[in-house]
């Protein structure tokens, strides 16, 4: 049902950029899915219920879907000769996705609820904080082996070709919805955000972000995010958090990165840092989430002060009135203002 949504809506906002507005008034991607006439109700239907994608996704978008279903897709390369072959990328597909369910089998048991059991609550609270981070790992592994699997399946179809890289080797990512190495290795919450359920953030962005004033882009964005999603609180309370940690990132980078980038030893000691408090960031906000309830992430919050809202909130109020961020930046965002 999430999905169908997606389709439905995206293919909504298609069709009025294609027949209500003017081509000088859409960004790029706007122009690229924009659609003029309404689909034939037998490709209408198609695209809501392709197989590949009917159970768990990733979203794909109209105009992709149908360049598939007509064969357009594979028109990419000016030789006849040279037809991309899906096997390759299949295969690892399916090995990752058997690599994620035997995580799954062996270490499944641990959920997110038991760090609010007694139990738990009794560890040293570096064992308690150690376990809070498995367990929203664990979560994440279940998630990687559903869409990886997903993107196998849609690529032995056929579809997923998108073109060939610099070195000439074929991509299979068009509907691909999560990269999980670079994920696990994303150094900011943004780049986190990027390699995560990237079909529904390009959803949000088009439906959404590219769409309403600029100083509401994140919250309306995430709000938006979480409606979709359901009304448990927990949802709510992970994507408010997020919205938060988004900004806070935002802030923090500005202020602070440009005073280690010219310096390698510095630079890697932002690195690591900043890799470190991501993945904290990311195992503190999901919690509510995965439990979809407010409790036990609001307990866990409290248990620990709610430490990091405080932290991201000195980060967007605090930390540009100390550290400012670089001069340079700063008049080249007030020249785009003026013109």
């Amino acid at each position: 049902m999430m999905v169908l949504v997606q389709k439905c809506t995206t293919l909504g906002f298609s069709l009025h950029d294609g027949k209500s507005k003017k081509e000088e008034e859409l960004n790029d991607i706007q122009k690229r899915e924009a659609i003029k006439e309404v689909p034939p109700f037998s490709y209408y239907l198609s695209y809501m219920f392709s197989y590949q994608t009917v159970m768990v996704g990733p979203l794909c978008f109209y105009t992709d879907y149908k360049k598939y279903i007509d064969g357009d897709h594979l028109k990419i390369d000016n030789d006849p000769s040279k037809l991309p072959n899906p096997k390759k990328a299949a295969f690892e597909k399916l090995l990752s996705s058997v690599f994620f369910m035997t995580l799954i089998i062996i270490f499944g048991k641990y959920t997110p609820e038991i760090i609010a059991t007694k139990e738990y609550l009794e560890l040293p609270w570096y064992k308690w904080c150690g376990w809070w981070f498995f367990v929203i790992l664990m979560q994440r592994i279940q998630y990687y082996y559903v869409w990886v699997f997903a993107d196998g399946v849609a690529n032995v179809s056929g579809f997923g070709f998108n073109g060939y890289d610099e070195n000439g080797n074929e991509k299979w990512n068009l509907v691909s919805n999560v990269y999980p190495l670079k994920l696990e290795m994303a150094q900011t919450f943004k780049e986190t955000l990027d390699c995560w359920n990237v079909a529904t953030m390009f959803w949000l962005r088009r439906v959404a972000y590219d769409r309403v004033p600029k100083n509401m882009r994140t919250l309306t964005t995430y709000m938006l995010s979480a409606v979709w999603h359901g009304f448990f609180l927990g949802y709510y309370l992970t994507f408010a958090t997020g919205a938060l940690f988004t900004l806070a990132g935002r802030y923090a980078r500005r202020s602070l990165r440009w005073r280690f980038v010219n310096d390698k030893k510095k630079k890697l000691i932002y690195d690591i840092v900043t890799f470190i408090t991501t993945k904290i960031a990311l195992a503190y906000a999901t919690l509510p989430f995965v439990t979809m309830h407010l409790n036990p992430g609001w307990f866990c919050y409290k248990r620990v002060y709610f430490c990091i809202h405080i932290i991201a909130l000195f980060l967007v109020v605090g930390l540009p009135k100390i550290l400012p961020a670089e001069k340079k930046k700063i008049e080249e965002k007030e020249d785009k203002k003026k013109n």
